[in-house]
C-alpha cells in the first residue's frame, strides 16, 4: 500500500528560515503547506521545492482573525480532498519591530506582534487539532522562540514581550496535552540563534535608525560570518522535527547547535 502523504504547515514560508525549512522538509518527503503574507514570495519558495506540484501556497495575514479562520478552513478542506495526514505544524512566522524606547513603543506594533506570534499559534493549533490527533503517529508542533524573550534590552519590547508570551503558550500546550488521554501532538520550541535572513537585516536597519546598542552585535555577527544561514538552521530543525525521539523532542527547548552536527553528518549533500 502507498503510504499517505505527510503534510507540514510552515508559517512565514515566504523567506528566511521558513522558506529554507519548507524546502528541507520537501526534500525529506513531506508535502509543505506554505503560509505567509506575500503570495509572490510563497510562489518563489514553491518553485524552489524538489516537486513544486506537491506543495500548497496559502497567502494569509496571520494578524487577522478572519484570515486565520479562512486559512484553517482552506487547509482542512485541501487535506481532506488530497488525502494524507497533517503531521507537522511549524509556527515560524514572527513580527515585532524595534522602537527607540518605551515611550515610543507603538501599542499597535505590540498588538500585531501578539496577534502573529501568540494568537496565531494558538488559533491554528486549535483549528487543526482534530487533524493532528488523527495522524497515524504522534503529530508534532514546533514553535520558533527567541533568546530576547529572556533578556530585556532597550527598544526590543515589541518582539521580546510577544516571544515571552509565546513561551508561556508553549508551556500551556505541554500541560494541557499531558492531561489528555487522546492522541495529542508532541510540542517543542526551537531557538535558532542569530540567522542571516531578510528579516534580521531589516531589524538591523530599523534598530540602527533608533540608535539601539544591540545593533552593533548583530552587525558584527553578519559582517564576520557568525550568523548562521537559513539553510543551516533548516537542516537542524528538520532533523529534530522528523528524527528526534519523543523524549528528545516533546517539551524540549531545541537549539541549532545541538542538531546541526547531527544533520550535517547524516546529509550526503552537506559534505
Amino acid at each position: 500500500m502507498t503510504k499517505p502523504p505527510s503534510w507540514a504547515v510552515v508559517t512565514g514560508a515566504g523567506s528566511g528560515i521558513g522558506a529554507a525549512l519548507a524546502i528541507e522538509l520537501a526534500r525529506r518527503g513531506c508535502r509543505p503547506i506554505l503560509v505567509g503574507r506575500r503570495a509572490a514570495a510563497l510562489e518563489t519558495t514553491r518553485r524552489s521545492l524538489p516537486d513544486p506540484r506537491a506543495a500548497m501556497c496559502v497567502p494569509c495575514d496571520l494578524g487577522s482573525a478572519a484570515a486565520r479562520a479562512q486559512l484553517i478552513g482552506r487547509v482542512s478542506a485541501a487535506i481532506a480532498n488530497e488525502g494524507g495526514e497533517l503531521r507537522y505544524l511549524v509556527h515560524n512566522a514572527g513580527v515585532g519591530p524595534p522602537s527607540p524606547d518605551l515611550a515610543n513603543m507603538a501599542a499597535g506594533d505590540l498588538e500585531q506582534a501578539l496577534a502573529v506570534n501568540v494568537l496565531a499559534p494558538l488559533v491554528l493549533t486549535q483549528g487543526w487539532l482534530p487533524l493532528l490527533r488523527a495522524a497515524g503517529g504522534p503529530a508534532r508542533i514546533l514553535l520558533i522562540g527567541a533568546g530576547i524573550a529572556d533578556r530585556a534590552q532597550p527598544g526590543t519590547g515589541t518582539y521580546g514581550i510577544s516571544k515571552k508570551a509565546q513561551h508561556r503558550l508553549f508551556e500551556q500546550m505541554l500541560v494541557d496535552f499531558a492531561a489528555e488521554t487522546a492522541n495529542t501532538p508532541q510540542v517543542a520550541m526551537f531557538r535558532p540563534g542569530v540567522v542571516d535572513t531578510e528579516g534580521l537585516r531589516e531589524h538591523c536597519r530599523l534598530a540602527r535608525e533608533c540608535g539601539l546598542p544591540h545593533v552593533d552585535y548583530l552587525d558584527g555577527a553578519l559582517t564576520n560570518g557568525e550568523a548562521r544561514s537559513g539553510e543551516t538552521v533548516a537542516r537542524a530543525m528538520a532533523k529534530a522535527l522528523l528524527d528526534a525521539g519523543e523524549n528528545a523532542f516533546n517539551g524540549q527547548i531545541l537549539k541549532t547547535g545541538d542538531w546541526h552536527t547531527q544533520a550535517h553528518a547524516s546529509d550526503p549533500e552537506s559534505e
